[in-house]
């Protein structure tokens, strides 16, 4: 019924080259459209929305200015680090050095001063820095952030059960000094500013809150609406030489301040802006923007680097104190951990620029526009095209997009979408291939499933990208680390000779069929089969970290699911066995190795005759494990020495083996008793069962010899039919 569809498909295929155009074009619009669906979802899920789907690329980590860029001169850090803490003599440091530290910027002539430090607990040195702050001739900002900080419409807003605003003493000439009662005499050059961040889910940080509700509005220690940035409000102070002036307003996603900017601030839906990072980690101290805090407070520091600029103060990689944030890959920062001022210097870098370098994303109809463009364009070119040729083009038309959005960003405020374009360009070029590929490909996987039947398919396809014909094969080989398995059933020699040839053949294929499917279930490659002896191996062909834990979880499941297997034995009159394992972990020879005419993927050397050996001494249902294999998975398990057996060649004082006991599923889990004495105590009571079975059979029949197998299963059903044939008779 089939037949003619198939012809008429493989018809279509053969003369696929006549339907190229219309195939690449649909293609190329459906992996465009595809694309600008992950865009928006991308769009959705960062701003907290949520989606089915959020695959975050962040376009912020890529392209942003160029690497290095110079600093602004207008700001200097003062870094609290290592060297403050030698030359002060202790940390934390009491609070009249920060008093210091304030006179003696102003007398060299700063023009603000931002501390990116909290002060949210009294202490006995507040009495000198309060007066500093209330003498403070120039604009000084203190820090004001909230450890429960989280996102509303428009801002963000603190929600901490104890308020971490700086003590009232500090801000404020009240004689109620209580943080819920409102201030009515602040101190006229003292403001806040927020220190608030959020972090992407991955850590990163990319953008800052411009609007934080702080906690003393609703308790109403102040009337502050919103708090702006630390780095802000510096700036603030800094353009209007005060802190008296216009403040930052938001309508619509822009916001303005005043009409000092030409064009607005773009800013999310919970009033965060993109941070512009102008450099890595350390490129203010790089540029000689940078003063230690105790050469400051100590007044042992050029005046000319602080003179009419603005000075942050806050930890810089301060042994033991972790202020840090990490900076996005653009610029050079490379997602490594920057001191949070220096965050804030950059994000002063950014307002001070004339104009400033606000950053905003593509709006998404251009991204639709330039996904379609880009889908319609890369079908209809790699569809004319040789494969090559089609390669080719596709580079060079990523390379070429690659370079004008960064021309577009660097000399702009654009922060482009490179993800999306790149993967319709890449998916365009991969579908019309394939798709030209797919009739040939249909012959090749012909072959691949003629050698199929004799391989296992990983080693099938790892043979299929060898290049170098069946010399190459045969000569393939490496030398790795792998784990290696044996498992061997006790006694079975003795006991096949007393069974029928089908019932030894039964019982083989279903003890083989059981564990090898165990064994592939623990990802393990099987080696191959010796009579009852079943060899397999981890980390090879491809590469598995921890091949060792693998392997002796998988023998732990070999001996707690030996019950089942004994359970089907006996519905089908066969008796239990019993085995046991050995495991070992070193260097062998792994690769595909024979004859020209058979091949087999194995593996050679001394850890897999030593395995052997170990599964050969391994009493039943018990497991068996070197030093190598116990040094790799020692976290995971317990064991006993196992003494007296000493294996050939080997020093019993360099060369020990071990008794597996128990295994925990992680370091902080429970331990779990190995189950030899469950397995051992559930074959003992099918072996029961399996004799009596026997016994019966025998005695029906009126002999002395015990039957087994299809034998035994004959004999019962004979006896169960006896005594109905009689009364018949009768």
């Amino acid at each position: 019924m089939i037949r003619p569809a198939v012809r008429a498909f493989g018809r279509f295929l053969r003369y696929w080259y006549t339907y190229r155009t219309v195939v690449a074009v649909l293609l190329g619009i459906g992996v465009s459209g595809a694309m600008y669906w992950l865009y928006i979802e991308q769009v959705a899920g960062d701003a907290g929305q949520q989606v089915p789907l959020n695959v975050s690329v962040h376009p912020e980590d890529r392209i942003m200015g160029a690497a290095g860029t110079a600093t602004d001169p207008n700001v200097v850090i003062v870094g609290i680090d290592d060297q403050s803490v030698g030359a002060i003599g202790f940390f934390p440091f009491s609070r009249d050095n920060y008093a210091s530290a304030l006179k003696n910027l102003e007398q060299a002539g700063a023009a603000v001063v931002a501390f990116d430090v909290g002060f949210p607990d009294e202490s006995k040195d507040d009495v000198a820095f309060a007066k500093a702050l209330r003498d403070a001739t120039v604009p000084v900002v203190l820090a004001y952030g909230g450890s429960n900080t989280h996102p509303a419409t428009g801002k963000f807003v603190q929600q901490d059960v104890v308020d971490q605003a700086p003590i009232k003493k500090f801000w404020c000439a009240d004689q109620d000094q209580a943080k819920k009662s409102p201030c009515r005499q602040p101190y006229k050059n003292v403001v806040f500013g927020s220190t608030d961040i959020a972090n992407d889910s991955d850590g990163v940080l990319r953008r800052i809150p411009m609007f934080v509700q702080p906690d003393c509005l609703p308790a109403g220690g102040c009337d502050i609406q919103a708090l702006n940035p630390l780095s802000f409000a510096a700036y603030r102070a800094f353009v209007l030489q005060g802190t008296t002036g216009p403040g930052l307003t938001e309508i619509n996603g822009d916001a303005s301040f005043g009409t000092a900017w030409p064009q607005a601030m773009p800013v999310d839906e919970n009033g965060s802006a993109i941070i512009n990072y102008f450099g890595p980690p350390g490129n203010y101290k790089a540029n000689g923007q940078y003063v230690s805090f105790g050469d400051v407070a100590r007044g042992a520091f050029d005046a000319a680097k602080v003179k009419d600029r603005i000075v942050l103060i806050g930890d810089y990689f301060l042994t033991g104190v972790n202020d840090q944030v990490t900076a996005t890959t653009s610029a050079g920062a490379g997602g490594l951990q920057m001191a949070g001022v220096e965050m804030h210097a950059n994000v002063l870098q950014m307002l001070l620029g004339a104009p400033p370098k606000f950053l905003t994303h593509e709006q998404p109809l251009i991204v639709y526009l330039i996904l379609l463009l880009a889908g319609l364009l890369m079908a209809l070119l790699v569809a004319r095209l040789k494969v090559i040729w089609g390669f080719v083009a596709t580079v060079v038309a990523l390379l070429l997009f690659t370079v004008v959005v960064a021309y577009i960003a660097i000399n702009g405020n654009l922060v482009p979408d490179l993800f999306h374009p790149w993967m319709t360009i890449g998916l365009v070029y991969t579908g019309v291939t394939a798709y030209r590929f797919l009739y040939e490909d249909r012959e090749r996987r012909k072959v691949t499933s003629l050698f199929g039947q004799y391989l296992k398919p990983e080693i099938v396809a790892q043979l299929a990208k060898q290049r170098g014909g069946v010399d190459d094969i045969l000569r393939g080989g490496e030398r790795r680390d792998i784990t290696l398995l044996f498992v061997d059933v006790r006694g079975f020699t003795s006991m096949s000779e007393s069974m029928a040839a089908e019932d030894v053949t039964a019982l083989v294929q279903m003890y083989l069929d059981h564990l090898s499917g165990i064994i592939f279930t623990w990802d393990g490659t099987i080696d191959k089969y010796v009579g009852d002896e079943i060899v397999a191996f981890w980390n090879a062909p491809r590469d598995q970290a921890d091949h060792a834990l693998l392997a002796v979880r998988c023998a732990y499941d070999l001996i707690n699911r030996a019950p089942e297997l004994q359970h089907r034995l006996l519905e089908k009159g066969l008796p239990p066995i019993r085995w046991g394992i050995g495991v070992n972990t070193g260097a062998a020879v792994v690769g595909n190795m024979g004859s020209q005419s058979r091949l087999q993927y194995t593996a050679l050397g001394d850890t897999v005759n030593t395995a052997a050996r170990f599964c050969a001494n391994a009493p039943a249902f018990h497991l068996l494990i070197g030093q190598p294999t116990y040094d790799a998975v020692k976290d995971y398990v317990a064991v006993d020495l196992v003494p007296g057996v000493q294996l050939k060649g080997k020093s019993a004082q360099t060369f020990r083996i071990y008794q597996v006991t128990a295994i925990r599923e992680n370091t902080s889990a429970q331990w779990v008793q190995f189950p030899t004495e469950m397995a051992s105590e559930a074959h003992q009571q099918f072996t029961q069962q399996y004799t009596q079975k026997t016994i019966l059979a025998a005695s029906s029949l009126g002999s002395r010899d015990i039957l087994i197998g299809t034998e035994a299963e004959e004999a019962l059903a004979a006896r169960a039919g006896g005594p109905t044939n009689g009364q018949d008779g009768g």
